[in-house]
């Protein structure tokens, strides 16, 4: 029969436990955090659901970014290295692998953006010209963009995806 002792001083001890403690009240956030703009928020509405009076169709970004089995593998990754490090009683390493994982979503999220979300753009949409409104029941000119990628135009809802740490 093997015996094993393990010696650990008690200041070691009470480090682990608060990094222990401190992430299981956290949570990192992966999207449009407080910070990001209500203009922000609302295109994201919008292009998550669509609008038909607006002839929007559907294109959701954030859930089916975050839901690619790479990307969860890699953010488990850095979860993990957060859980190490609180193990070992490292409140940095705790808080820096919460930070990882973060940043790789919100850098999982714009990769998603950039390889193109169907369907494509309408050619009324790159070039510009004249819609009918069906609310204000007439024709309206309409300015195109410049680039092809589907949500990406002045780029600030692709620069608003962030992420957060907050308390659960």
């Amino acid at each position: 029969m093997i015996t094993l002792t393990i010696h650990e001083d008690s200041e070691h001890q009470e480090k682990r436990r608060e990094c222990l403690e401190w992430l299981g009240k956290h949570r990192v956030d992966v999207g449009l955090t407080s910070k990001a703009s209500g203009r922000s928020r609302f295109l994201l509405g919008i292009h998550t659901r669509g609008s038909p009076v607006m002839r929007i169709p559907p294109r959701p970004v954030v859930q089916p970014a975050l839901a690619q089995e790479d990307l969860r593998e890699e953010m488990a990754g850095c979860l993990a290295e957060a859980c190490g490090a609180a193990f070992a009683g490292d409140f940095p390493g705790t808080r820096e692998g919460l930070e990882k994982a973060g940043q790789r979503g919100v850098d999982g999220i714009r990769e998603y953006i950039d390889a193109g979300i169907d369907p494509p753009n309408a050619p009324v949409t790159l070039s510009g010209g004249w819609i009918y409104n069906r609310v204000a029941k007439k024709g309206v000119p309409v300015k195109g963009k410049s680039g092809t990628t589907p949500l990406v135009d002045t780029g600030q809802l692709y620069d608003d995806f962030d992420y957060e740490i907050t308390e659960k």
